[in-house]
């Protein structure tokens, strides 16, 4: 047997062996690789009739679509959407510092409104006094419940050293879209 191995390998030469090596890599690739791929596919084309198939590949589509620029962009503005309105938002925002035990002074209310956007900004400066974290409890509340409101930016003054109570201006921006 030796022998005939041999004299095989002498007649094709390295060309001819690698050739034989490089056979028997790709026939083992395909019983490993591409014959198992093959059966998969085929119970795949067999089953993309069945009712479960066609709900599943509806439902994809039906993903694919809103994912789509334009339904991104409505289910953003559907975000900002709300029944309450800004009346209702500030009215939940006043509640919210009275049940937390802040003092509110006068607020400073501005509507700022693009003709071309559909989105509107309302930004309110609410001057509030009280305890250090009676404030951070308070915007973290506002900014859980109103989630269409921004904190822009907040200052803390404490008038003597020794009072346990600060005085902070808190300014948030609502946004809603535009009806």
């Amino acid at each position: 047997m030796k022998a005939q191995w041999l004299q095989l390998r002498q007649k094709l030469g390295w060309q001819g062996m690698t050739g034989v090596v490089l056979l028997l890599v790709a026939y083992a690739f395909y019983i490993a690789v591409l014959e198992p791929m093959e059966l998969r596919a085929g119970q795949a084309r067999e089953q993309a009739g069945t009712p479960g198939q066609r709900a599943a590949l509806n439902a994809q589509m039906r993903e694919a679509e809103l994912r789509s620029p334009t339904a991104m962009l409505e289910k953003f503005y559907a975000f900002f959407a709300d029944s309450r309105g800004v009346s209702g938002k500030l009215a939940r925002i006043h509640s919210l510092a009275q049940a937390g035990g802040l003092e509110l002074k006068q607020g400073e209310y501005k509507l700022q409104r693009d003709k071309d956007a559909r989105l509107m900004q309302y930004q309110i400066t609410l001057p509030v006094r009280g305890g250090y974290t009676q404030i951070r409890t308070f915007i973290a509340r506002v900014l859980g419940e109103i989630p269409t409101a921004a904190l822009d930016q907040i200052r803390f003054e404490r008038k003597l050293s020794g009072d346990p109570n600060v005085e902070a201006e808190i300014k948030f921006t609502l946004y809603w879209v535009q009806p």
